[in-house]
């Protein structure tokens, strides 16, 4: 079996481009082969600042032969009244190739039988090749030669092969080639490739490590010997050695040093004016983790001139240190209380207000809460902690450096001598800030974070700034998702839409003509986070639309009742109960629109005439304690298995009776009977939505 190769050599991508490039290749070349019927035994994405790649192993030297179905219009479309075929059926037919004798006519439509001769491998990845480098999607693209083709930096090569042979194509001014480029300026002269299988082995000879699992290891292991001689550790965190991984090809480190005066700036601006900044990592000391005046720079190349390059890294991070230094002098003259006033012009939306305006709307949202119950630790803190949050938003330092923000709070709320929860949580009420991020880290954190995110969703759904299609720019979803993290783990008393009308309600009066509206719309938004982040956590679509049927209401309660609903779904004795539940439910429903179910009344014995609905009466009877027992314990599991011994009784019941009797009462009584299995059914889930 043989290889195939596609390289594109382009000038330096974007780091943040590389991956999810990579993996859209890898798509693109799954879908695209299996279209084609083509089989392989393995394919791997290989991807550095310079270069993307793919190698098919496993390839066949031909595509296997395929038959195609291909639907056309529908009938009463395709023939005229006399049965002639009419212009559509002869287009169709003509389109595909064959004699509209051939035609044949399935589920209505008319169906064309094509049948695809296989074409040599080599034929069929020149067609491919280009096809994927065109379908490939980036943040920001750029038009550089008169093809007008897009791709974020210019094209400069293209090494395309199957086995040993060259795949043939042009694409945006590039003649595909056996050959590629080596490192850069360090070897300028084309590397041949001989097999698609010996791809990266020729590369790796000419210094170009195009795996990026190798070139972190590189990275750690260079880093590493790097700091050994100063009994120093390497602060590496996961987020830049991916980041810098991609930002190199054959990577080199160099050991750095820093003026010993900067270590009393404050830990975390120091990791972040080396790490975010400059890509350096920081030193440590060997034990107990004290920044030693030493970073380590990873350069790309050839290991020359190091002096030249240390002197280089060490001059621009001096500047960069000098800058921090002076703003948090600067903007430690003052306590951070004291800049709360100066949050009046800070325009946090135009109609919404100020940052001023919107620390007094947190507050009113979590006074609000708190008077409704449940543990929010001291109010009192949190209070100061939101008139706080948003102080260090108009500090030197964080306008130098805004991924500071929250951390410049805290930092200097400490120094200032407030109390360690009031500090942290200002902090920690920009968290959750990703979608399996750490939550805040007290009760009073978690009000903060809870009434911050419930305002800035109120606000900008009061005034239509509502997330559309894949855009969000002001964070919504991470917003909702975060409100949605913070009571499941919380566990307080408060319906999340009672939640958000009292979040929508705390706006501006001015914003509020269409209050019910934005309610609506923002709980229909919210109910989708919900089940998207529920659907993350695998479980299926079908059971949590069933869960969240009947709205949120308190979240711990839903994602309990939805473990459940997932757990006993398992169970064959399941899948018979939740028909029996969806016929009953169909039954009321029915009646419902012919105006025959009335309002909610019990069930008469006496009116039970046959053995069947007595022995479902019973049964619902008995299982109905045992249901309601549970709920109250909030034991879902078991009340739900509670239900499963009304399998036999239902079945028996839909054998033995006709619910819409000819007799009003027997009618009546009967969809009393549904309707009650009905509601004690719609306590857990509204079972009709799930699948089968």
């Amino acid at each position: 079996m043989k290889a195939g190769l596609l390289e594109i050599g382009s000038e330096e991508l974007p780091a943040s481009f590389i991956n999810p490039a990579l993996q859209q290749l890898s798509r693109l070349a799954e879908e695209s082969l299996k279209a084609s019927g083509m089989k392989y035994a393995s394919l791997q994405v290989y991807g550095t600042p310079r270069r993307l790649a793919i190698v098919i192993q496993g390839l066949a030297d031909r595509s296997p032969d395929q038959e195609k179905i291909v639907s056309g219009p529908p009938l009463h479309v395709a023939k005229d009244a006399q049965g002639q075929w009419t212009p559509a059926a002869l287009g169709f037919a003509r389109k595909q190739g064959i004699k509209p004798s051939d035609l044949a006519i399935e589920n209505g439509k008319l169906s064309a039988t094509l049948h695809i001769k296989g074409v040599a491998t080599r034929h069929l990845l020149a067609a491919l090749y280009p096809q994927w480098i065109s379908k490939l999607e980036f943040p920001k693209s750029m038009i550089w030669e008169e093809t007008h083709f897009r791709y974020p930096r210019p094209i400069r090569w293209i090494c395309a092969l199957y086995n040993g042979e060259l795949v043939s194509f042009s694409l945006a001014g590039v003649r595909s080639a056996k050959w590629s480029l080596g490192l850069g300026p360090w070897a300028p002269k084309k590397v041949a490739i001989p097999l698609a299988s010996k791809y990266l082995m020729s590369l790796k000879n000419q210094c170009v490590l195009v795996e990026p699992e190798a070139r972190k290891e590189s990275i750690q292991r260079l880093a590493d010997l790097a700091v050994k001689r100063i009994h120093g550790k390497v602060h590496m965190s996961e987020a830049l050695l991916e980041q810098v991984s991609q930002l190199v090809e054959h990577p080199v480190a160099i050991l750095g040093n820093f003026d010993p005066d900067y270590l009393n700036l404050p830990k975390e601006v120091l990791v972040t004016c080396l790490e975010h900044h400059q890509k350096y990592f920081p030193v440590e000391e060997a034990s107990g983790g004290k920044l030693l005046p030493h970073f380590v720079g990873i350069r790309n190349g050839m290991s020359v001139h190091q002096d030249i390059v240390r002197e280089g890294y060490e001059r621009v991070l001096a500047a960069r240190l000098a800058d921090a230094r002076f703003f948090y002098d600067h903007d430690r003259r003052k306590p951070l209380s004291s800049r709360v006033d100066e949050l009046k012009g800070v325009t946090f939306q135009q109609k919404l207000g100020h940052l001023f305006d919107k620390k007094e709307r947190v507050k009113k949202i979590m006074d609000t809460c708190a008077a409704e119950g449940g543990d929010v630790g001291d109010l009192s803190k949190a209070r100061r902690a939101a008139d706080l949050c948003k102080a260090d938003l108009v500090t030197d330092m964080v306008r130098e450096f805004p991924e500071l923000q929250g951390i410049v709070a805290r930092l200097y709320a400490e120094a200032d001598g407030e109390d360690d929860v009031v500090s942290r949580a200002l902090e920690d009420h920009y968290k959750p800030i990703t979608l399996t991020g750490k939550l805040p880290s007290s009760p009073t954190a978690l009000l903060v974070s809870l009434a911050d995110k419930l305002d800035t969703l109120a606000g900008d759904f009061s005034v239509g700034l509502i997330p559309s299609g894949s855009a969000d720019p002001y964070g919504l979803r991470r917003a909702a998702v975060g409100v949605i993290r913070i009571l499941e783990a919380s566990k307080w008393p408060w319906r999340l839409e009672w939640l958000i009308d009292q979040a929508v309600e705390a706006q501006p009066s001015h914003v509020q003509n269409a209050s019910a509206e934005t309610k609506h719309k923002l709980k229909v938004f919210m109910l989708q986070r919900f089940a998207a982040l529920l659907e993350e956590r695998d479980f299926k679509p079908d059971e949590v639309e069933a869960v969240l049927a009947a709205g949120i209401g308190l979240v711990p309660e839903a994602v309990a009742r939805l473990d459940a609903l997932h757990q006993l779904r398992k169970k064959k004795e399941f899948e018979p109960l939740a028909v029996a539940f969806k016929r009953g439910m169909n039954i009321v429903r029915q009646a419902a629109k012919g105006g025959g179910a009335g309002d909610t009344a019990p069930v008469q014995s006496d009116l039970l005439r046959e053995p069947c609905e007595q022995v479902l009466h019973k049964a619902m009877e008995s299982a109905g304690e045992e249901v309601s027992k549970h709920l109250a314990q909030q034991a879902y599991r078991q009340a739900l298995e509670s239900m499963v011994p009304l399998r036999d009784p239902l079945d028996g019941f839909f054998s033995g009776v006709m619910v819409m009797a000819e007799d009003p009462a027997l009618r009546a009584n009967r969809l009393a009977l549904m309707k009650r299995l009905v509601s004690m059914f719609s306590q857990i889930a509204d079972f009709s939505k799930l699948q089968q």
